[in-house]
């Protein structure tokens, strides 16, 4: 299975950032699986006591037949970026402090256009492109280059090959939270599909 939210994590924990450190229990967790952004996804609940900026991957599946290739899913992958803006004065409370909330949305942009070049930059590796010495060394310190270039199975190729970062598309959210600016990021991927029937799974 391709999973894309295993390999944001392990970006969320090298981009300075975030600098996310996994575990359940951790002291600097910046990184969230999630359903959705609604009251019960487990980033609502802790956002009191979450650092920012945090980021979280959307695990509820949005998917169709792709219509142009009878032999793939087109999947849509939702990421999340969020800001805690800087508190206000006394004249003004977060809500009504503009400047600090516009910068708090540039600041989700910016971490949504890093994240996009280092996924074009992996999709290069896997393509067997050259990239430059800067991309490669941020790469290497993920330690996944090796592993896509020599244990990637074809179907995981494919399904890099069918990541859609060309057209990709996020935009800010309103606030939902006190203090809190969100933006989200749209990634669309084809996976090639195989429908059929295995017989093990049924009581036959």
């Amino acid at each position: 299975m391709f999973r894309l939210d295993n390999l944001l994590e392990q970006w969320a924990t090298i981009y300075r950032p975030l600098s996310h450190t996994p575990g359940a229990k951790s002291d600097h967790r910046t990184f969230f699986r999630i359903g959705m952004i609604d009251q019960n996804s487990e980033f609502i609940r802790n956002f009191a006591t979450t650092p920012s900026p945090a980021m979280a991957y959307a695990t509820h599946i949005d998917a169709e037949l792709a219509q142009q290739n009878p032999k793939a899913v087109s999947y849509r992958h939702v990421i999340y970026f969020m800001v805690k803006q800087q508190a206000g004065t006394l004249s003004k409370t977060q809500a009504t402090d503009e400047l600090s909330a516009t910068e708090a949305r540039f600041q989700t942009d910016d971490m949504v256009q890093d994240l996009l070049a280092y996924l074009f930059a992996l999709k290069a590796v896997v393509g067997g492109k050259r990239i430059s010495d800067d991309q490669q060394t941020v790469l290497d310190a993920t330690g996944v280059p090796l592993d896509f270039i020599y244990g990637m199975d074809q179907f995981t190729r494919e399904c890099w090959r069918g990541m859609k970062l060309d057209e990709a598309h996020w935009g800010t959210l309103p606030s939902m939270l006190n203090g809190w600016q969100l933006c989200g990021l749209t990634i669309e991927q084809l996976q090639p599909r195989e429908l059929c029937i295995v017989q093990s799974r049924y009581n036959i």
